[in-house]
This record gives C-alpha cells, sequence and structure tokens, in this order.
C-alpha cells in the first residue's frame, strides 16, 4: 500500500490529504489493519 500525500498547490491550503494507493491483491484485512493504524495515528495526533 502506497501512501502519498497531496498538498498544495494540489489542494487548497488547509485541505491536505492522504492518498492511498491499494492493489487488487490487498485482502480486506491487510486494508481494515492499515486504516485502524492511520486511525490510531490520527487520534494521538489529534487530527480526528
Amino acid at each position: 500500500m502506497f501512501v502519498n500525500p497531496v498538498v498544495a498547490p494540489g489542494v487548497p491550503p488547509g485541505q491536505e490529504l492522504l492518498r492511498l494507493s491499494l492493489m487488487a491483491t490487498h485482502t480486506d484485512a491487510q486494508i481494515d489493519f492499515a486504516l485502524d493504524k492511520m486511525a490510531q495515528v490520527g487520534r494521538e495526533l489529534g487530527l480526528l
């Protein structure tokens, strides 16, 4: 799974995001694991 940041000028300032690139070979369990970890980090950093 690749995670690419999208920052200005690609998006307006303050609307930065992370774009995930998945493959058909990723399992639901692998995707759920990655999303859970990103949510955990987001909460720890006060982003969520």
